[in-house]
Order: C-alpha cells, then structure tokens, then sequence
C-alpha cells in the first residue's frame, strides 16, 4: 500500500511539473496559403516530379547501358591506378584531385574504382538556379593544365571545365631514373614540349634525347578544340576559332541517342546521323581523312630527314616513330656502325616499397650498342624539326583526326610541312 501511495504521489508531481513548464497557449496565428505538398520553388515545379524525370529506374537503366558503352567505363584498369593516372583512370582520383585542388594524387591507388556517375555528377548541393539537370557535376572550375606546371588556370566553361580536367596534354608519369650504376636520379628533361618561347629560332638547334618525350597522350582535345598548345611557327598566323567554337562538349558528345547505331546519350560516342539536320549529310569522314593524309605527308616529310622513322606490322599497319639524335647522357649516336656502348633507352624497372607497398618507378638506363645507326640524323634537331614532331603527335594523339577544330588542325600540319620543305 504504502508502494502504491508513493508512485500515485510522484506520478501527480511529474504532471504538476509537466504543466507548469508549458506555459499559457498563445494566440491563434494567421492561415498561411493553401500550397501544394512538394512544391519548394523549382519553378513552380513539384520536387516530386522534377526529380523524378532523372530518378526513375527506366531512365536510370537507359543511361547505364549507354554509358557501358562508353570508353570512359571500359577505359579503367589497375594499370592506369598509378599515383600519375589515377587522376583520370579512377574515380578516386578524380575526386581527390578536384575537392582538393591538387593536380596529382597523393599515392598509387591499387584498388580504385571505375569511373561511374558520381565521379561526374554531383547528388548534392544542387543549384537548380543556374544549372539543367545535366550540369549538376562535381566539377565546374577553371582547370589547372599540365604544360604551364598547374600554375595557373583556364576556364573552358562550367561544364567543358569537367572535361578539361581530363582531356588535356598529359604531364610527367614519373620523376626518378636509375643510372647503369644503379643511382636513383631525378629527371630534368621531363616531359619536353617544343612549345614557341619568346625569340625562338625556329632553325636553333636542339638535342633530342634518349627519354625526352614530346608525347601529349591520348587526351588533348581540350587544347586543340580552343587552338592552344600546338607548335607554331615564327612569322605565322593561326585560326584559333571556327563555327562550332561556341559550343559545348555534350553538344556532340552527348547528342540524341541512336539505339541501332548505340551512339550518341551517355555512350559519349557523338552520333553523326544527328548532325545531318544540319550539314545534310556525313561532314566529318571526308574532313577526317583530309586531315589525315596532311598528317601522313608531314610523317613521311620527317622520315625522309630522319627525324622519324617508319615501321609496317604484319598486319600492314604503318607507324611513324621519332629518332632521337643523343642517347640519354647526351652524347650524339653516330651514322655507322660502332662497338662504342651509348645509353640507348630508359627501360621500366618499377619497384614495390615494402613500407607502404606502392610503385616506385625506376626507369633504368639501359647501356647498348646502338643498333639503329642508320636511322640517325647524324647532328642535332632543328628547333622547328622538333616543332613539326611535336605537332604530328599533337593531331595523332588527339584521336578524331581533326575534327574538334579542323581549320587550327590544317593549318598546324601544313605549315609544318611548308616548314620542312623551306629548310
């Protein structure tokens, strides 16, 4: 009994607590406006139903097979995870880089993952003000480019600044060599890009060594679609812009999906039958191949100097490869044949750190006899020589033969080659 008091005794005293805490009800206030559920200013649009038009499983089905059909899907691998490539080869390291503002990863990142759609596409902080659907992206800021050292910026446009975080002349993949003795040296010869200097002798002379390489990658659209970063030369004049300079990467790459040809949408394969309202008819083959026999003619121009030399596969596959005129120490490969060792290459000695279990690259010199003596030039490049190489691997490299801006395109290739044939 005397329990059961106590708890009838407390349970009033937590009421009266209860009570005296709450205060007197206030007056009513004013009806506000009969809205509608969802309605949160998206121009008078439901959230409901302007999220829906993205988020719903057939369109989000749609959009992934397009996108598996894409090279940006397929186009990963642990090869490419290195703490050089993982910037573009992997989502992390395309995340790393742009919410950290870096330009290189911090390490090798053996398990990275694909590129998917959160590597380019934002799900949160939307800015319906400014933005379409399509422009919610996690990466909207002037791009930092490999050929300037990333110390300044270039914007290309909210969302060609996606694009040209990675489609862009390549910079180091490594920055240690071992010598035949087997010493860990830094380099400081590269990469070498034979871009124009002020007062640059177009006829100068220039060492190109064993381990140089002007090679741009297979990524450089961004530099040619804008007519920057190729080698042009002194006294000349270049077309930067064409008609289609105003438009932006998804204009093309982006285009109306063709289910029979699977171009066009999220493959990113541009779909030419859309472009034919336009142009009535294909535009982009006979252009390619325009450019390409220009392309050809100023590999062959560098092959008979040889500056460059030329293979054929099994398979008939011609290919046009650069011949360096030093070795790697710097010293000239003769045009005959000698015993004399020369440091003939750079093989790929990577190591495996047993602290932390990354790639070391190591880039071992290899001393040889030289074999390809007479394949050499016998004297130094001419600076506009290296020029002309440089800018057959800037088209070559660049992957659609021109097309994302055909006129800077012709006019690199056959100023080069009025180059070579005028000295």
């Amino acid at each position: 009994m005397k329990s059961l008091i106590r708890l009838l005794t407390l349970s009033a005293f937590a009421a009266f607590m209860f009570t005296a805490c709450e205060g007197p009800m206030g007056p009513a206030g004013k009806d506000g406006t009969n809205g509608t559920n969802g309605k949160d200013g998206l121009n008078g649009q439901d959230a409901n139903s302007f999220c829906v038009k993205c988020h719903n499983t057939a369109n989000w089905a749609a959009k992934t097979d397009q996108y598996h059909l894409s090279k940006h899907f397929y186009g990963t691998s642990s090869a490419r995870n290195t703490k050089y490539c993982a910037r573009c080869h992997t989502s992390d390291g395309f995340t790393e880089v742009v919410t950290q503002g870096k330009f290189v990863v911090s390490n090798d990142i053996p398990n990275g993952v694909r590129i998917n759609c959160k590597t380019c596409h934002a799900h949160s902080a939307f800015d319906f003000a400014e933005d379409t659907m399509a422009q919610i992206l996690t990466q909207t800021e002037p791009v930092a480019l490999n050929y300037n050292n990333n110390t300044t910026t270039t914007d290309y446009g909210k969302i060609n600044n996606l694009c040209a975080t990675c489609h862009q002349i390549r910079g180091v993949t490594s920055v240690n060599w071992t010598d035949s003795l087997g010493a860990i040296k830094t380099f400081n010869q590269l990469p070498f890009f034979p871009f124009n200097k002020a007062g640059q002798d177009d006829k100068a002379d220039v060492k190109y060594q064993v381990g140089q390489s002007f090679a741009v990658h297979d990524g450089n659209q961004t530099n040619l679609f804008t007519g920057t970063n190729a080698y042009e030369y002194a006294g000349q004049t270049y077309t930067r812009t064409w008609k289609h300079s105003a438009n932006d990467c998804i204009d093309c790459h982006m285009n109306q999906y063709n289910a029979t040809t699977k171009t066009g949408g999220h493959s990113l394969i541009v779909n030419k039958d859309a472009c034919t309202a336009c142009h009535g008819g294909d535009k982009i083959t006979p252009v390619q191949a325009l450019i390409d026999a220009k392309r050809i003619e100023l590999a062959e121009l560098l092959t008979t100097r040889k500056v460059f030399k030329k293979a054929t596969s099994t398979a008939g596959v011609v290919s046009y490869t650069a011949v360096p005129s030093h070795d790697f120490y710097g010293t000239l490969f003769p045009t005959t044949e000698t015993t004399t060792k020369f440091a003939t290459a750079l093989a790929s000695n990577p190591t495996v750190s047993p602290t932390t279990g990354l790639v070391v690259p190591g880039n071992k010199v290899t001393m040889a006899v030289d074999k390809d003596f007479a394949t050499r030039i016998g004297r130094p490049w001419k600076y506009g020589e290296l020029g002309a190489a440089y800018n057959y691997a800037y088209i070559t490299s660049e992957l659609s033969l021109g097309v994302h801006n055909p006129v800077y395109a012709l006019q690199l290739l056959q100023k080069s080659i009025d180059w070579l044939k005028s000295n």
